[in-house]
């Protein structure tokens, strides 16, 4: 026959799922945290603390684009 249901039997599988997605919850935060390094590392090599012409250029970009960025959203979102 099948095992009963009981609520304490329930209440002890929540656990233990719990449990296994807290594992999986740290398991997966280092690895965005590492994802998220390489993807910084694509657009400015830190390794070496020293930037070239190039990255001083992107840096420039991205510098410009924090402030158009947002003027340009609230000039579309105002038309629209």
């Amino acid at each position: 026959m099948a095992e009963r249901f009981t609520f304490k039997k329930a209440k002890e599988k929540i656990k233990e799922l719990e449990a296994e997605l807290d594992e999986l919850k740290v398991k997966a935060g280092d690895q965005l945290e590492e994802l998220k390094n390489k993807a910084g590392n694509v657009i400015l090599d830190t390794s070496d603390n020293v930037f070239t012409g190039a990255e001083l250029r992107k840096i420039r970009m991205l510098e410009g684009w924090a402030i158009i960025g947002p003027i340009a959203g609230l000039l579309i979102g105002l038309l629209f």
